[in-house]
């Protein structure tokens, strides 16, 4: 019945952008529908310690992902084996549950965190890394063009953690027993609809080399540090704001900043399945049609960014009180600022795909440190400054530094293709 549910389709392309929008939409705002309930009951102490451990968890899971979906995905020519990457995943899954270990650790070990929080934050990081052990499974379906199975899977995956998380949390109060057990649902739906989805896809090599996957880690190590670093860029102005301003001033940044990363994430969404087609126009050499579609999803992502600026200024501040339970009149300008900025994080989060399919990898590193230091340069001293509302508007002033050189990094590398294959 499961491999019924999730082979039988019509249409692959259509099914596949569905649920793929279905995977999107559940990603998205799982954290926002599990941080509404909590948020009623208890918004100051396990309000603030999920908020903390989600995005340590997202953290975390730029170890356990390692940038290496992009690279698999847009693999075309299989220069490294499915078991190659399932080895690659294993390691840097497990790293990243004895860094999470560490942190939480080092963390409850110097007093800032209790033994409750503690344990609180470790299993969201445990949580997150059934997302980095799925996600390897997830690429090599999307490389088959078969992204329609792994959509399904992950869409049914999360749906069970998330009801399970809301569920568990309303009845136990408890975010330990509610984490623990939406662990426990979501681990079980992965080994089930996984191993189920990946049977008819086994690679016709068996073998593997570890120099192999050396020689991946050293490709791919540009594309993790910078997803760690787009992540650690992403959370920067909490930081800022927790080295200056109060717990409440930080607790509603936390809510209006929260659409931020859902554009992200949607736009992450729609132009993901499109990876694998146009890694193959590249290698061969269309680049006309390449470059149509580049256009086409950036006309894409303005309209999207648009859509949400509208829908944040009419909606944005009233929809978020009534969700959260917050008076929130005051942050509208803030708001605003900051869908701005998520606009065009979405817009490097495009541009790194890009450069990735182009293999151009390598410079995203001076991109994201470029915006890493000039947080640490100038994060706490804008909200000295300016408050919420000046560290909003240096957030988005440096992801719009960051967009702009992508996009010059981007024709750069164009120009560079156009002018080999004039002299072939």
């Amino acid at each position: 019945m499961i491999k019924a549910f999730l082979y039988n389709t019509r249409d692959t392309q259509k099914t596949a952008y569905i649920w793929n929008t279905w995977a999107a939409m559940l990603n998205s705002f799982q954290s926002v529908l599990i941080l509404m309930i909590i948020s009623r009951i208890d918004p100051v102490t396990d309000a603030g310690v999920f908020t903390i451990a989600f995005a340590i968890g997202n953290l975390m899971l730029t170890i356990g992902q390692y940038g290496i979906r992009q690279f698999q995905v847009s693999d075309v020519q299989e220069k490294y084996s499915f078991r190659e990457y399932v080895g690659a995943r294993v390691i840097t899954s497990s790293l990243m549950v004895v860094v999470s270990f560490f942190y939480v650790g080092i963390h409850y070990w110097t007093g800032a965190y209790d033994l409750e929080k503690s344990i609180a934050v470790f299993l969201i990081c445990l949580s997150k890394t059934i997302d980095s052990v799925e996600d390897v499974f997830q690429g090599r379906l999307q490389q088959r063009d078969r992204l329609d199975i792994g959509a399904k899977a992950m869409t049914i995956r999360l749906l069970g953690y998330i009801l399970t998380f809301i569920l568990s949390y309303i009845l136990t109060k408890s975010l330990i027993m509610a984490s623990l057990l939406s662990l426990f649902v979501s681990l079980f739906l992965c080994v089930v609809l996984n191993t189920t989805a990946i049977k008819n896809f086994q690679p016709t090599v068996v073998t593997w080399k570890a120099e192999n996957i050396k020689h991946m880690f050293m490709e791919c190590f540009p594309l993790f540090l910078a997803a760690y670093l787009v992540i650690y860029i992403g959370n920067a102005p909490k930081y800022s704001i927790d080295a200056v301003l109060s717990s409440q001033e930080q607790a509603c940044f936390n809510y209006i900043f929260m659409p931020v990363f859902v554009i992200g994430l949607l736009s992450r969404f729609i132009y993901q399945p499109l990876i694998g087609k146009m890694a193959l126009l590249w290698h061969k050499g269309e680049l006309r049609s390449f470059l149509s579609m580049v256009v086409r999803q950036s006309a894409i992502m303005i309209g999207l960014t648009v859509f949400v600026l509208a829908g944040g200024f009419v909606l944005g501040i009233p929809v978020l009180s009534v969700v959260y339970g917050v008076d929130l009149a005051g942050y509208k300008t803030e708001l605003m600022v900051l869908l701005l900025g998520g606009g065009l994080l979405a817009y490097t989060s495009f541009y790194q795909m890009i450069l990735t399919v182009i293999r151009r990898q390598n410079w995203l590193i001076a991109g994201y440190l470029l915006g890493y230091g000039l947080f640490l340069l100038l994060g706490r001293w804008t909200v000295e400054q300016g408050g919420i509302l000046g560290v909003s508007v240096f957030y988005t002033i440096v992801v719009a530094v960051i967009a702009v050189y992508f996009a010059l990094v981007i024709l750069w590398g164009y120009k560079v293709r156009k002018k080999q294959i004039k002299n072939t």
